[in-house]
C-alpha cells in the first residue's frame, strides 16, 4: 500500500457535540430534543446518528421520555472521541488519526513536507512497518495498543531538545500511573518503559537538524494498553507486558492517547522553557527500572559490565564497573546481565 492509500478519519463536528453532551453526564440521561435544537436538526435526525455510533462501538441505551446516555465507549481509537480528551486535557494539539498506516512516524514526516501546521500528533490503531530503536521493529498488529507520533518544529539549537526523550519518558509514566495505581511503572535507559522488569511500550525520537537549528522533531510511541501478552509473538511474550496486565482493567484508550500526547508536550516545555523546581537526575531516579541492577552495556559493539547507578546532568547513563572506575554510557543498547 502506498503513502496515498493510507485513509485519515476526519472528526464531525457534529458527533463531537453529542459525544461531548453524553460524556460530560455520565450518570443522566440528555435529552434527545436538547441535542436536536443545539445541532439544529429533527429529533428522527439525532436518533439515526446515534444508531451510527452504536454500530462504531458506543453502546447506548436510549429511554423514552428521558433521552440517551453513554454506557460504554468503543474498545479503539475513535476520531471524535480524541479530541474530546485532548480539550480535557487542555493540550492545544491536533490529531490525525489512520485505522492503519505504515508508521506514525513516517506519517508524520509527510504531513510536515506538506507544511501541516505544528504542533500535531498522528494516531492509529494499526502500524504495518513500526520502528523503533537500532532499526528495529516494532510489533503494530493490535488495535487494543496506542500507536502515535508527536511532532514540533522548535528552529532552536538542538542542545535545548537533547534530554527530551528522557523528560518524555518521566512524564509519560507520570501520566500513566495514575491509571495502574497498584504497579509502579518505571523507565529502562534511555527509551523503554518498564512495569514489573516488562516492557510496556517504547520510544522514538527522530529529528531534523540544519546547520545550527533543529528544524522538527518527531516523537513516536508504541504503548500496550489493552492487548492480552499471551496473544503476542512467542519471541516477546516473557519480555513483553500491557497496562491491562499489570493493572487488571481495561482502559479507555482514547483517554490514554490524550494522556500520551499531553506528556509528551509538558516534556517539550520543559526542555524549552526550562524547569527552576526539577532537576533532570532527581526526576529520574525513582523511575529508574535500572537502579543498582547488573547491566551490560553494548558500544560500538562492544560490551561494558557494571552496576547502573542512575544518569548525570547530560542523561548519560552510570556505570560502576568491577574495578570500582565510575563509566559514562552516553549512547548505546543497555540490558540486564544474567
Amino acid at each position: 500500500m502506498s503513502d496515498s492509500e493510507y485513509r485519515q478519519i476526519l472528526p464531525s463536528s457534529d458527533t463531537q457535540t453529542i459525544l461531548s453532551a453524553l460524556l460530560d453526564a455520565p450518570d443522566t440521561f440528555v435529552s434527545g430534543s436538547l441535542l436536536a435544537e443545539q445541532l439544529g436538526v429533527s429529533r428522527p435526525a439525532i436518533h439515526g446518528r446515534l444508531g451510527k455510533l452504536s454500530e462504531q462501538g458506543f453502546e447506548i441505551e436510549a429511554v423514552r421520555n428521558k433521552g440517551y446516555r453513554l454506557v460504554k465507549e468503543p474498545d479503539v481509537l475513535h476520531a471524535d472521541l480524541i479530541p474530546y480528551y485532548m480539550v480535557k486535557s487542555g493540550a492545544p494539539i491536533e490529531v490525525l488519526y489512520f485505522p492503519a498506516i505504515d508508521s506514525t512516524n513516517s506519517e508524520a514526516e509527510r504531513q510536515l513536507s506538506r507544511r501541516h501546521t505544528s504542533p500535531f500528533a498522528i494516531a492509529s490503531s494499526c502500524q504495518t512497518m513500526g520502528r523503533g530503536r537500532l532499526g528495529r521493529g516494532w510489533h503494530s498488529a493490535s488495535a487494543d495498543n496506542l500507536y502515535l507520533s508527536v511532532v514540533f518544529e522548535p528552529n532552536i539549537p538542538p542542545q535545548a531538545l537533547q534530554h527530551f526523550t528522557l523528560w518524555a519518558g518521566i512524564h509519560i509514566c507520570r501520566a500513566l500511573q495514575s491509571l495502574v495505581p497498584k504497579t509502579p511503572l518505571k523507565i529502562k535507559w534511555p527509551n523503554d518503559l518498564h512495569c514489573n522488569g516488562r516492557k510496556f511500550a517504547g520510544m522514538l525520537t527522530e529529528a531534523k537538524v540544519d546547520a545550527d537549528s533543529l528544524r522538527s522533531i518527531i516523537f513516536g510511541v508504541g504503548l500496550n494498553v489493552n492487548s492480552n501478552p499471551a496473544k503476542y509473538p512467542k519471541e516477546i511474550q516473557k519480555s513483553a507486558t500491557s497496562l491491562y496486565a499489570v493493572g487488571g482493567e481495561e482502559l479507555k484508550l482514547n483517554q490514554v492517547a490524550a494522556k500520551v500526547i499531553t506528556a509528551a508536550q509538558a516534556a517539550y516545555d520543559t526542555c524549552i522553557v526550562g524547569s527552576g523546581s526539577e532537576n533532570l537526575v532527581d526526576a529520574w531516579a525513582p523511575l529508574n527500572s535500572l537502579s543498582e541492577q547488573p547491566v551490560t552495556a553494548i558500544i560500538n559493539n562492544k560490551e561494558i559490565t557494571g552496576i547502573a547507578c542512575g544518569i548525570d546532568e547530560s542523561g548519560a547513563l552510570q556505570l560502576l564497573d568491577e574495578d570500582g572506575a565510575l563509566r559514562s554510557v552516553k549512547a548505546g543498547d543497555v540490558r540486564l546481565k544474567k
